[in-house]
């Protein structure tokens, strides 16, 4: 038995409730962080529940654009 590779894929959506601040442009700002752990979580959550859940190994937020 051989270990599956991991592959990183990238996805990019738009969040129309979230106000943009300069905040959100410095990874080591309160709100970046806060945000990015909140949506880290969500985001582990719905695809955890989809069909790429068995080989799903977790999300990382890189950055927010206006």
């Amino acid at each position: 038995t051989t270990a599956a590779a991991l592959e990183r894929f990238t996805v990019n959506f738009t969040i129309t409730n979230l106000p943009y601040t300069s905040d959100l442009e410095n990874p080591d700002s309160a709100k970046f962080r806060a945000t990015r752990r909140v949506m880290n979580t969500l985001l582990d959550r719905l695809l955890k529940g989809s069909s790429i859940g068995p080989v799903f190994q977790g999300c990382e937020t890189t950055d927010f654009r206006y």
